[in-house]
């Protein structure tokens, strides 16, 4: 059995999944491609375990009852490798398009747009677009593992640099400004980690048209942003090294005021991006 990550239970996991969803949907599985964290290369025991279940067509009422107790079987074991699987059942037509989330600063939310997912640990299955990105299918693309199926670059055409820039730069623009205007609600130990890695990522981002981990990008923003933020990103890279760090622990509160204001400042520096 090929190795796919740095942890064989996880591999296990994965082709298992592979098979089980390959035996139920039939002529309607294309492949199964993990990507996110483990693709990009910066995942580790706090991040998501991130993949694409790539179909033919639309799930039908049966499949998805199939899908639901598949889900469920692997869910409910006792391995900390299901816990945390997050993950869409794209169509291929849909996944060729270029369709990203953000036009103009606004989200388009329209029910066409939703793919049916799995969310971070969740046990049912709902509608959402929350994978129909051109970054997940640049992911996939690019950096995505296969774990069962054909290569994912003869599914899918190149999505460009400036693809890439345009999304990052719209979703910043249409997001971020309601995150700095109600930032309470994310006040947290983990968040607060997240979001100074993940603005310091989009920055890089919006530089090379392509997607990078937190890890390059904690490097390049000490190297490329106003040296006042670096010792935010060193507490907070060295906080993300706790594996046990949670949603649930309090933040420090003078950093997360920190935080705060370097999301305004990479606001205004997506902003001035040319796209």
């Amino acid at each position: 059995m090929r190795t796919l990550t740095d942890y064989p239970e996880l591999d296990k996991v994965f082709y298992e999944l592979a098979e089980s969803y390959k035996n139920a949907l039939g002529v309607n599985f294309v492949g199964l491609y993990i990507q996110g964290s483990l693709a990009i290369g910066d995942f580790d025991l706090t991040s998501d375990v991130d993949f694409e279940v790539i179909i033919n067509r639309e799930l039908t009422l049966e499949e998805r009852d199939t899908i639901q107790k598949i889900h469920t079987s692997f869910r409910n074991r006792e391995s900390r490798w299901v816990q945390h699987l997050e993950y869409s059942f794209f169509p291929l037509p849909k996944f060729r398009e270029h369709s990203s989330r953000y036009e103009h600063g606004k989200i388009n939310d329209s029910e066409e747009r939703k793919l049916w997912y799995f969310d971070n640990g969740a046990r049912t299955m709902e509608k959402s677009d929350h994978d129909n990105t051109l970054v997940v299918r640049w992911e996939v693309r690019e950096k995505g593992i296969t774990v069962l199926g054909p290569n994912p670059k003869t599914l899918i055409g190149p999505i460009t640099p400036d693809e890439l820039r345009r999304e990052i730069k719209e979703f910043h623009v249409g997001w971020t400004p309601g995150f700095i205007a109600h930032p309470d609600s994310w006040e947290n130990r983990f968040y607060q980690v997240f979001f100074v890695l993940h603005f310091s990522r989009a920055l890089q981002d919006l530089e090379e048209g392509r997607i990078t981990s937190k890890k390059e990008a904690m490097k390049w923003a000490k190297k490329n942003l106003d040296p006042k933020w670096y010792d935010l990103i060193d507490y907070s890279w060295n906080e993300r090294k706790d594996e046990h760090i949670s949603i649930h622990q309090p933040a420090n509160h003078e950093r997360w005021v920190e935080t705060v204001e370097f999301a305004k400042y990479a606001l205004e520096k997506v902003k001035e991006f040319e796209t």
